[in-house]
């Protein structure tokens, strides 16, 4: 029979009541720690570390797919951008990014790799499954779906997509049932600003002109003051008359 508390010495009750202590904060902690949801920053850190299985698989599955859909567009992902002047000063990286988007949160959302985040749900590590409407202006944009595997995957995508997110009030849900229902329309690409022509300044000449006249007038002021009797020849040359 379990002896009571009061029937131990009091040195063995001081240890029985400091392990309930430890062990009740311990449960504390535990509970507080399944309630807390992580954000995606944390998340985002942390999954390499915490399953590095899943990033080998996804960067495996992420090569062999882009590699198809790069075959089968025969031309590679991305694209120059230039400035007003045509001039090359980057890289635009959308296709590929897209392209792995949708490699990465197909495997994820099909394999429940997908976690709560404060921000909303994250997959891969990286991509909010919830937020794709840029996904699928991308996709139109670049005409990836001539690709026939990236095709199959966009739309197998889209659909699980739809099942889950498909009932919130949000633009990416709206867009992902345009899309499936063929009725999406794309957003005209924002024009650039237009080169504006060289125009001639004159600014320093008329501040030479300015500074010319501004002497001129400081000068006949001095010698007005200097000497009364100044030729009226000379007053007219400085007063520019002659």
């Amino acid at each position: 029979m379990k002896k009571r508390i009061a029937e131990h010495s009091p040195e063995e009750q001081e240890r029985i009541r400091k392990y309930n202590r430890e062990q009740k904060q311990k449960s504390r902690e535990a509970q507080k720690a399944a309630r807390y949801v992580p954000t995606a920053d944390e998340v985002s850190d942390a999954f390499a570390i915490k399953f590095p299985e899943q990033v080998k698989a996804l960067n495996a599955y992420v090569k062999e797919f882009s590699n198809k859909v790069v075959t089968e567009l025969g031309r590679d992902l991305g694209s120059p951008q230039k400035d007003l002047l045509g001039n090359v000063v980057g890289y635009d990286h959308d296709e590929q990014f897209t392209v792995d988007r949708v490699a990465r949160c197909l495997l994820s959302l099909k394999q429940g790799w997908g976690q709560k985040v404060q921000e909303g749900e994250l997959v891969a590590g990286q991509y909010f499954s919830d937020s794709s409407g840029t996904m699928v202006e991308s996709a139109n944009r670049h005409i990836l779906k001539n690709s026939p595997t990236f095709n199959t995957a966009y739309f197998e995508l889209l659909k699980m997509l739809d099942k889950r997110y498909g009932r919130e009030q949000t633009n990416d849900a709206a867009v992902v049932r345009a899309e499936l229902a063929g009725t999406y329309v794309l957003p005209p690409t924002p024009e650039l600003p237009k080169a504006e022509p060289n125009k001639i300044h004159e600014t320093p000449v008329l501040w030479y002109a300015e500074t010319l006249e501004r002497g001129r007038i400081q000068l006949l002021n001095q010698l007005s003051v200097q000497d009364p009797n100044l030729s009226p020849d000379a007053r007219r040359y400085l007063d520019g008359t002659v």
